[in-house]
């Protein structure tokens, strides 16, 4: 894996996994198309690893795809055997994925940002959907997160005149959760991720499953879905422990079991 494309640091529960490519604006060449997923899946597979931290260096985010590279067509195989398996592993992972986002998330990169579980941004920064002015359209899922989050005549707007949300917009919006001063991004970003890194793992997990299902799901399926999950959770060790904690008025200590 290059160090040089794709760096990480593990801090207790916490890993953070640093796009390296500064001077080309962290777009995606091949080599980080390829080293990414085996990363994630190495985070994976970590049993200490809770929360995954994802951010930019340099002056943004990602600026999305290499346009240096050439995409034969038909462009659908490149993003479905290259692009995929990355947004496959964020919103199938039992890990809580975090995007800290400054200057730009752009084109793809967009879509990255906003296929993390969470996002905070930095006040300057900004989601960029730029496809049309070079003729394209978004991809990686962008149309779906947008119109959920804006609804349909904001979205197409959006796409449409190839514009920018401001991080205040995307706080409005519920694309982030959070906004805080650029100098504070990267000690706040990881001070949060450590913060959900200690709350309840296993339940973590099962709202995400939850969540992340609901938008295809009627509120009887839901329903079905929250007691079918509650059924595993409520027999762990972690809820035993944190119910003796409630009555004893100390902070529970999740592990995971």
């Amino acid at each position: 894996m290059s160090e040089e494309i794709l760096k990480y640091t593990i801090n207790g529960s916490v890993a953070e996994v640093i796009l390296s490519r500064p001077k080309q604006y962290n777009s995606f060449n091949s080599k980080l198309r390829q080293d990414l997923p085996e990363l994630l899946d190495s985070l994976e597979e970590s049993p200490d690893v809770r929360v995954v931290l994802i951010t930019g260096s340099g002056p943004g985010f990602t600026a999305g795809a290499d346009l240096n590279e050439n995409f034969p067509p038909p462009i659908s195989e490149h993003l479905q055997t290259e692009y995929k398996p990355i947004f496959d592993r964020i919103v199938s992972s039992r890990l809580l994925y975090v995007a800290a986002v400054h200057g730009s998330a752009a084109g793809i990169g967009a879509a990255l940002a906003m296929a993390c579980d969470l996002m905070i941004m930095s006040e300057t920064s900004k989601i960029s959907l730029i496809f049309s002015n070079i003729g394209l359209v978004p991809d990686g899922g962008a149309t779906w997160f947008l119109q959920h989050a804006m609804g349909y005549r904001k979205a197409l707007q959006l796409i449409v005149e190839g514009g920018h949300i401001k991080s205040e917009e995307c706080l409005k919006y519920g694309l982030a959760n959070k906004v805080v001063p650029d100098n504070d991004l990267k000690n706040e970003s990881m001070s949060w991720a450590k913060e959900l890194s200690e709350r309840a793992p296993l339940a973590t997990a099962a709202s995400k499953r939850l969540l992340r299902k609901s938008f295809n799901s009627s509120y009887e399926q839901a329903f079905m879905a929250e007691a079918l999950e509650q059924d595993k959770v409520s027999i762990s060790e972690d809820f035993v422990s944190a119910r003796e904690a409630f009555f004893k008025k100390t902070k529970p200590i999740f592990k995971g079991k």
